[in-house]
């Protein structure tokens, strides 16, 4: 049998690569004009093909570990080849012309071969090698569906929908995502979910997956710290701090020494950024150290002895927000400052604030009309400004 046209001349044509080859011709030949008579029975047909398709696998298997890096010109060939066969079928007229289900079988099974045949001979390629269209399209189509499937089926997981993002970015950006470690990482990281799925796994041991494989993702690191911080916030007494910060604790140290699940090859996500364990242990460590400061912190003031605001509990949090996110103090976590403010402020309709009051309603959803105040508040702050500015520096109210 002639070779067909694209066909790598590089790879002898033993045995072992003749079920592709003769693959390949039926394909050909379905692809054929629709003026042609029916080539094959249909029952016959899918047979045959799953037939070629197990023992292309099989062959591909073999071919595999005879194959060295420098035949990266000829696998890209090879690879551009399959990957054109189901195209070709999808676009026949001839396939149109059989019943529905032997059309996805066949386009089924010529899929599963393709995919199959691009993972075997990928592994040949360097870590940082720039796979070939052919297969990164194949490997954003299986991504794609994998992650879709997932967010159906955990629409409310916001902890998956974190541990997803690497896949979510290769599936839109993936010029930028298009190497071997790339691609080798999530789909280890797909495989370590399916399993979770498989297991009806917990929360807890999706931490797990992620400080296994070094998730060190930068929206997953933020998800994490804002769900920490959110539940430590949650309380208000020190003891009760200390001991959700033992459990985070404890989380960390039974997450971090699973051997339940599979690490990619290649190390972290991002290798030049600092690991999972790091920041976590950072974090932990910082927030120990701060329930420690509210340990030494002055008694709290009476009532009577409080400055009175003019806004109420509402306004003033969200303000303080605002105003710290924006540089008033050098540290940005809103806790330990509301933590001062609460104990030398008081609210002419509201009972003496605390640490809790203050966190809940600043992290509550603005409402235009607080938002409406803020505005004016601020316009007229920059009004202020302005006419000290006029005033050569002064305040308005004071003298020469």
């Amino acid at each position: 049998m002639n070779l067909l046209p694209g066909q790598p001349t590089a790879i002898p044509q033993q045995p072992q690569s003749l079920a592709l080859t003769e693959l390949t011709q039926i394909v050909y030949e379905l692809a054929g004009s629709s003026r042609h008579r029916l080539l094959y029975n249909a029952d016959v047909l899918v047979s045959h093909i799953e037939a070629l398709v197990t023992e292309s696998i099989d062959n591909i298997h073999a071919l595999s570990r005879e194959l060295t890096p420098d035949m990266h010109e000829t696998l890209t060939n090879r690879c551009q080849v399959v990957a054109s066969l189901v195209p070709l079928v999808k676009q026949s007229p001839q396939l149109q012309r059989y019943p529905e289900t032997v059309g996805k079988n066949i386009i089924g099974g010529l899929e599963y071969l393709c995919l199959i045949f691009h993972r075997q001979l990928y592994r040949v390629f360097s870590a940082d090698y720039q796979l070939p269209h052919s297969y990164l399209k194949m490997e954003v189509t299986n991504a794609g569906m994998q992650y879709q499937r997932l967010l159906s089926q955990y629409p409310n997981n916001k902890l998956l929908k974190a541990m997803l993002r690497p896949i979510e970015k290769f599936i839109h950006n993936t010029s930028a995502n298009n190497t071997k470690k790339s691609i080798d990482y999530n789909n280890v990281l797909l495989s370590n979910i399916k399993l979770w799925q498989r297991r009806k796994g917990t929360q807890d041991e999706l931490y797990e997956i992620a400080l296994t494989m070094n998730l060190n993702c930068p929206r997953f690191m933020h998800y994490m710290a804002s769900e920490a911080g959110l539940e430590l916030q949650s309380f208000e007494k020190r003891a009760d701090k200390g001991a959700c910060i033992e459990r985070l604790q404890k989380l960390f140290l039974q997450a971090s020494t699973s051997t339940k699940w599979k690490a990619s090859v290649y190390g972290a996500y991002l290798p030049d950024v600092n690991s999972v364990s790091t920041e976590v242990q950072k974090w932990l460590s910082q927030q120990a150290d701060l329930v420690k400061l509210e340990a030494a912190a002055p008694a709290e003031t009476s009532g009577t002895n409080r400055v009175e605001m003019q806004e109420e509990v509402e306004f003033f949090s969200i303000l303080l927000k605002v105003m710290i996110l924006e540089g008033l103090t050098k540290l940005k976590k809103v806790a330990p400052i509301f933590r001062v403010f609460s104990t030398v402020i008081s609210f002419a309709k509201s009972a003496v604030p605390s640490e809790g009051n203050l966190i809940r309603a600043a992290s509550r959803r603005v409402d235009g009309a607080l938002l409406d105040k803020l505005e004016a508040f601020f316009e007229r702050c920059l009004l202020l400004v302005r006419k000290i500015r006029r005033n050569g520096g002064k305040f308005p109210d004071e003298g020469e």
